[in-house]
């Protein structure tokens, strides 16, 4: 199963890309409380544009991921 290493540290198991979201919605939720993935994407979003210019779409959770990846949030371990 894949792991993801989080920017600003953590960790985050998933096989799926549903799955990955789902992981990194709940490592968030201390700090980020949200109602539903899509919130949490959204405010995902917001925050990647905000800290550092990046665009992270959230038309679909597979270019949530990709944006993720591309912008260096998630860096893939295995």
């Amino acid at each position: 199963m894949p792991t993801y290493n989080i920017h600003g540290g953590g960790q985050v198991t998933a096989s799926t890309d549903l799955g990955l979201v789902q992981a990194l919605r709940e490592d968030a939720q201390p700090w980020l409380p949200s109602v539903s993935i899509e919130d949490y994407m959204e405010g995902m979003a917001h925050r990647s544009k905000i800290y550092d210019g990046t665009d992270v779409r959230t038309d679909t959770i597979a270019h949530f991921i990709a944006d993720l990846l591309a912008g260096g949030f998630l860096t893939p371990v295995s």
